[in-house]
């Protein structure tokens, strides 16, 4: 694929897949029991983390080209009007449904709304000391709005102008971050899980790797480096090793004290798999599929819904309660047709809000460079040409 091809793309199909394969992951590890183990379903975030960095990253790029400059206002109405209105009504059902049930105290939602209603998720006190809300999950939107409030911020005050700034920049950055690991993290145990804890800065060194394969696409001399991975046949050696080493990373976890490295390499070979699924090929294809872009555009909403629908389930199927693959499936299942239901009805008509408010902040903005712009010389309009 050129570089004119790739910049000349609108959308990436392929990333649709890959968001609806990290969500079901996730789930199906969660409420899977131990025949989904092979999954490394804990690692799905991260997929959804280098995303995120990659997307974001792109996007502002794109309109420095086009436009010569980075609205920040433009950014954060887009990321209000896309991430908070699921996030609110998910957290609203959830506390209604506690208030109606008496578990409002009892579930420590008093002390938990604090941090849920200004995205400090992952400093939630119950997440260590086991109290279920049935919205840990949502420790992930804590990251990446913090993300999103100081990488744009970066990007147009420190990045701005040439790509080797860029660089730079998000090296620096990368750099920094993994640095803090030992300082943010206090340990790799958590209630007992040799899993990472919330509050490392390791989350933010992955959704900053995503940023640097934006920047490298973005920019001639970078996307020459990874040019050979847009061949389709590149797919094969690519995918076939993400998948050797995803199935494999439970075991590698347990297995090895260099914990933080395994994560930094799945960073890096996320960057590759998004090589590939952004480049022409039958795994892009694959993944942009009806079905496979129906639960991505639905992942995030469905990834939110996971702790209360299995709570849910469990309440009206006792049956359900013990992990397994039909508690997993269920969950999917009834979580799905919940998401279409927030997408139809408050994901996608928010979005066009927010597209509507830009598009008229912009119109004016435009009015009022032609007003400030100094009168020309009249000139008389050329006659018709005779036919």
């Amino acid at each position: 694929m050129s570089h004119e091809d790739y910049l000349g793309q609108r959308r990436f199909p392929g990333l649709d897949g890959l968001r609806a394969l990290a969500a079901t992951m996730v789930i199906f590890f969660h409420f899977g029991g131990p025949n989904w183990t092979w999954l490394s379903g804990w690692v799905g975030v991260y997929i959804f983390f280098v995303l995120s960095g990659f997307l974001i990253t792109t996007l502002l790029l794109r309109e420095q080209d086009r436009t010569s400059r980075i609205s920040l206002s433009n950014f954060y109405i887009r990321r209000v009007f896309r991430i908070l209105p699921p996030y609110l009504v998910i957290l609203g059902g959830i506390v209604a449904f506690v208030l109606l049930r008496g578990e409002f105290f009892a579930r420590d939602f008093p002390n938990a709304l604090r941090f849920y209603l200004t995205f400090l998720n992952e400093f939630l006190p119950s997440y260590t000391n086991g109290t279920d809300n049935f919205f840990s999950g949502s420790w992930t939107l804590g990251i990446e709005e913090k993300f999103y409030l100081v990488w744009p911020f970066l990007l147009v005050f420190l990045g701005i102008g040439a790509a080797k700034r860029k660089f730079l920049l998000v090296g620096a950055a990368m750099v920094v971050l993994l640095a803090l690991v030992p300082v943010t993290t206090g340990g790799w145990l958590l209630n007992g899980a040799n899993v990472p804890i919330y509050r490392s800065t390791v989350h933010y060194f992955i959704l900053a790797s995503g940023c640097l394969l934006a920047i490298l696409m973005h920019y001639g001399r970078g996307y020459a480096l990874l040019k050979p991975l847009t061949h389709p046949l590149a797919a094969i050696p690519v995918v076939a090793g993400f998948l050797v080493f995803h199935t494999n990373l439970d075991s590698l976890w347990h297995a090895t004290r260099m914990n933080l490295w395994l994560l930094v390499a799945y960073a890096a070979a996320t960057m590759l798999l998004l090589v590939v699924l952004v480049s022409p090929g039958p795994l892009r294809w694959l993944l942009g599929t009806a079905p496979m872009r129906f639960v991505g555009e639905r992942s995030y909403s469905l990834y939110l819904l996971q702790g209360p629908v299995h709570f849910v389930v469990i309440q009206a199927v006792p049956g359900l309660a013990r992990n397994h693959t039909t508690s997993a499936v269920v969950v999917f299942l009834v979580g799905l047709a919940i998401a279409d239901l927030i997408h139809r009805w408050v994901e996608k008509p928010l979005i066009d809000v927010g597209k509507s408010l830009i598009a008229r902040k912009e119109a004016r903005r435009a009015e009022r460079a032609a007003a400030r712009q100094p009168a020309g010389p009249r000139v008389e309009p050329e006659p018709a040409p005779v036919s």
